[in-house]
């Protein structure tokens, strides 16, 4: 069969009907933009640059190899003479250190007072209204001045720094605040368990504080009891295995006592055994007795000071162990999540993960703080290298702090903030600048989080909450379980827009001298001449931040959403 060819009629009106097509019009005109776009970039860049280039300042990135020459205050690792890059990298710490404290702290702050705003009590829900107004309606700028010039600088000066725990400020011993906790957490988490596993836990951790009350009892009252009690840790000392032999020997009889006494007892003896190694390995009472007796935290209006950790020589190793936890972990909690799928039956598979963890790190902790540390070490001492025994050179301050760390017996050393005169000669400290911005952003955004948290939760059909009140939940079950669940679906992605909202309010640093990415950039800007390539890279950076943060909420979203065919 023969076609006849397309007449010229029926190929214009082809190509009339192609050229008429909505997709080839989108193209084109995507294509039209994308051209003018980089016309414009492109003649735009060539005027900057020839600009620049009349007056010697062509636009590169070898400046950043070039002598900063300028402090930047509260950076221990930089000095002037670093490259401008090590100060762009002090810039960015900073910026990442307040943007991820604060999105932390603007959540948890946010949730809170978006339940506050749903408040039955009247006094309550009002005064969170009257607060979270305020907040919204005065601006950022505003907040942060008063932050820093109304609130932080006027805390007690140095010598007269708040400190934390102290006669005063701490009625209550720190120990006390951790057995509380401890409560609450066991009652918490074994609240689903038989009734008998419950009572054993519970002794256990009944038998765990009665052996940290004795060990405290012993330093305060019989020192000499404690002194031929305690000693080197060390796996092959004869007194461990004594110690470990009786605690055996507990939990097996044990197993010859009635059921409804087994697993209680056995309780007692794991809490007996965690607590007696904890003591013969200087948890308890040396260690914990820095904190209890010795303050730890220190505020003033020159910034706060906390404990520093400081990983030691043996860190490595105990690292190894905890990897292998981690590892066990997960494929437990993996095996067990299946279980639940192909049963239908509910396992606490994150408590058991997270003791597995717990477990191996203990473990670990105890065998290499176990190993032995030279009796003596060659020191400097009047131009001369003699031998000192370790305890001595340590009473006699003759041990640097690279010296400490790589004698030390324990994986990680916690230094405690010790006050000097007018400064502090350990712990970390950070500036008043830092503390102001960063409470500035959080209370700023938690307002705004905290209207998106009320929205949310009325987002929720009435029908749910009946249902949930008919089945006997109480208000924080029915929060937790049902509403919160549902809540999120419509919560996360304005949130998202207020998490992107804090990374570049950040940026306002600049007004109180905190020396976060954009002051650091513009001071080099501002010296080395190279504005333009400053301004693109504080622009690069802050593009980084938000995709990222778009790129976790994105997916956080993504794990909420209601799966439908």
């Amino acid at each position: 069969m023969r076609i006849a060819p397309s007449s010229p009629r029926n190929l214009l009106q082809q190509i009339v009907g192609f050229t008429s097509d909505i997709r080839f019009l989108r193209a084109v005109g995507q294509l039209v933009f994308l051209v003018l776009l980089v016309l414009v970039l492109t003649q735009t860049w060539n005027s900057i640059v020839s600009s620049l280039s009349a007056r010697n300042l062509t636009p590169n990135f070898q400046f950043l190899q070039d002598r900063a020459g300028f402090e930047i205050g509260g950076a221990g690792d930089y000095s002037p003479d670093d490259p401008y890059y090590a100060a762009f990298m002090v810039g960015v710490r900073n910026t990442l250190m307040t943007v991820s404290v604060g999105l932390v702290g603007a959540t948890v702050i946010g949730i809170l007072g978006g339940v506050f705003l749903l408040s039955t009590n009247w006094l309550v829900r009002n005064i969170t209204r009257f607060i979270v107004e305020i907040l919204r309606n005065t601006p950022l700028l505003v907040q942060i001045y008063v932050m820093f010039f109304v609130v932080v600088l006027s805390l007690p000066a140095m010598r007269d720094s708040l400190q934390l725990p102290a006669e005063g400020i701490m009625p209550i011993p720190v120990r006390y605040l951790v057995y509380l906790l401890a409560v609450m957490v066991v009652w918490r988490a074994t609240r689903s368990y038989r009734p008998e596993v419950r009572s054993a836990v519970k002794a256990g951790l009944l038998a765990l504080m009665l052996m940290v009350e004795v060990c405290f009892w012993l330093y305060f009252n019989r020192p000499d009891v404690l002194g031929s009690l305690y000693g080197a840790a060390s796996m092959t000392d004869s007194r461990l295995w004594i110690y470990l032999a009786i605690s055996a020997a507990v939990l097996v009889g044990a197993l010859f006592l009635p059921s409804a006494l087994r697993l209680t007892v056995a309780g007692v003896g794991v809490g007996q055994l965690i607590g007696g190694l904890l003591f013969y390995f200087g948890v308890l009472p040396t260690s914990a007795l820095r904190v209890e007796l010795q303050p730890v935290f220190f505020l003033n209006n020159r910034g706060m000071v906390f404990p520093e950790l400081l990983t030691t020589a043996r860190f490595s190793e105990w690292f190894i162990y905890v990897v292998v936890g981690i590892g066990l972990a997960l494929m437990l909690f993996l095996y067990l999540r299946k279980q639940t799928e192909q049963t239908g039956q509910p396992n606490a598979r994150l408590p058991l993960a997270l003791a597995v963890v717990a477990t191996l790190a203990i473990l670990g902790w105890m065998i290499v703080s176990s190993e032995p540390v030279p009796e003596s070490i060659l020191v400097q001492q009047d131009g001369q290298t003699v031998s000192v025994p370790l305890e001595e050179a340590r009473e006699q301050d003759l041990l640097s702090l690279e010296d400490e760390l790589f004698y030390s017996q324990v994986p990680v050393e916690v230094v405690l903030p010790r006050q000097q005169g007018l400064r502090f000669a350990s712990g970390y400290t950070l500036t008043p600048e830092f503390l102001a911005l960063t409470l500035a952003l959080i209370i700023y955004t938690a307002a705004f989080i905290a209207e998106i948290v009320r929205a949310g939760i009325l987002a929720v059909p009435q029908g749910q909450l009946e249902a949930a009140r008919a089945l006997g939940l109480s208000y924080s079950q029915m929060l937790r379980m049902v509403v919160l669940p549902q809540a999120l679906r419509v919560i996360i992605p304005p949130l998202t827009n207020q998490f992107l909202n804090l990374a570049k309010n950040s940026s306002l640093a600049i007004a109180i001298s905190f020396a976060d990415v954009y002051q650091v950039m513009n001071t080099v800007g501002n010296q080395s001449g190279q504005s333009v390539t400053s301004i693109i890279i504080v622009m690069l950076t802050y593009l980084v931040f938000s995709l990222i943060i778009s790129a976790v909420m994105n997916w956080v979203n993504g794990r909420f959403q209601l799966v439908t065919r």
